[in-house]
């Protein structure tokens, strides 16, 4: 979210704008758990939220209620600030984009998430509030600005109109005690959310498919409450990088911090072998018996040099939920080792890839890391019916 002072109005620099290289604040802590939340947007369990909560993560895990899995991240755009998972933990409902009206302003809104984890309900919090404008800070045009009341662990967490239907993702607030020092007045309920234009062209360019509905039958909030309580979970990262904290009039919702997560003992995968290894940024083709890793992309090479995104072609006639892919260092391999112990390092992932069908997934991997192997694969035993496409 890149609300820079350089981009704003001269009124909103006047009033807002401080000195320093942006006018973000993220969590500083990256040493302990941060926590953050997130909703269902599909039925093949693709979860959104913040890329804020999630970058730089040595572990994903999403919780909901009593239950808990893992997650591994398929696409994030730090500029959108978004973020798409992929999970095995099932929600009961899953929240529709809203395709019409057209958002005007003043609209109620209901945003729903796990502030301030240890400190409140553990079930979630709702806010309500209105579309105070429909931009965001100096008119940028990807943010809508709401009155809705957030706090740290908010982020990612999903904003509803009052139909239950998606206008936006619960990302930032302003920074009250900044500006307050700059013009000595505390500013009030001045929150932003990215709209849902934005994370419906993010969802299509990660090939991820979404719900759509028209908000024409507006809820009771108890009822809205309701859907979002049974769509949204709580969100914790184990960081795994250096702080990326900057200073101004904006800041994230910073993830909240917390004790260290309990060891989770790692699925383990059925064990396999195949042929040449692929290297990252190349178009050739690894044939893995009825597993192949098609091609592998640094997708950020600026923001996120370790970040690689990995093509998977399913050629057996179950869907695959998890891969185990083995790295080596050594780029002069030419075939993939036999044995694990073998390999620099292996990291599982999960999918979502149907029968005969492509599908992506990412993981961060090491900067020495040059050629990628499937090493295993896990599936649930059974295809998976894919979801709608999106009402156009």
């Amino acid at each position: 979210m890149n609300l820079h002072c350089a981009r704003a109005t001269l009124a909103v620099a006047l009033l807002v704008c401080l000195p320093g290289p942006g006018p973000l604040q993220a969590a500083a802590d990256t040493t302990s758990v941060r926590t953050g939340s997130g909703f269902a947007i599909s039925r093949a369990t693709h979860v959104v939220t913040n890329a804020h909560v999630v970058i730089r993560c040595n572990s994903v895990r999403v919780h909901f209620g009593t239950q808990e899995a893992p997650a591994n991240v398929l696409a994030l755009d730090e500029e959108l600030d978004l973020a798409v998972l992929q999970t095995q933990l099932a929600l009961p409902r899953v929240i529709a984009v809203r395709g019409s009206p057209a958002l005007r302003l003043g609209e109620s809104v209901v945003a729903f998430g796990f502030p301030l984890t240890g400190s409140l309900s553990q079930e979630g919090n709702l806010t309500t509030g209105n579309v105070s404008a429909l931009a965001g800070l100096g008119d940028d045009p990807k943010y809508l600005q709401i009155t809705a009341p957030v706090q740290p662990g908010n982020s990612g967490g999903p904003l509803l109109d009052e139909s239950g239907n998606l206008i936006g993702v619960i990302t930032a607030k302003l920074d009250a005690m900044a500006i307050a020092k700059r013009t000595g007045d505390i500013p009030q309920n001045v929150n932003f959310a990215v709209k849902a234009d934005v994370l419906e062209s993010f969802l299509k360019a990660a090939g991820v498919r979404y719900e759509k509905a028209v908000s024409d039958r507006p809820l009771q909030v108890a009822d809205v409450a309701d859907l979002a309580k049974a769509a949204t979970v709580r969100i914790e990262c184990s960081p795994s990088g250096g702080p990326d904290t900057t200073k101004g009039p904006v800041k994230f919702l910073p993830p909240v911090v917390g004790p260290p997560l309990p060891a989770q003992p790692a699925p383990q995968p059925e064990m396999r072998q195949g042929p040449p290894p692929v290297a990252s940024d190349t178009d050739q083709e690894q044939l893995l018996q009825q597993v192949q890793i098609v091609e592998v992309r640094t997708p950020y090479p600026s923001t996120a040099p370790n970040l690689r995104s990995l093509t998977i072609f399913n050629g057996s006639q179950q869907s695959l939920y998890q891969i185990t892919v083995g790295w080596l260092n050594d780029a002069s391999a030419r075939q993939c080792p036999v044995s694990p112990s073998a390999y620099s390092g292996q990291k599982q992932l999960f999918v979502s890839v149907l029968p005969g069908q492509k599908g992506k997934t990412m993981g961060d991997f090491p900067p020495e890391a040059k050629l990628f192997c499937v090493v295993g694969a896990l599936s649930p035993g059974a295809p998976r019916a894919p979801d709608a496409e999106p009402e156009k």
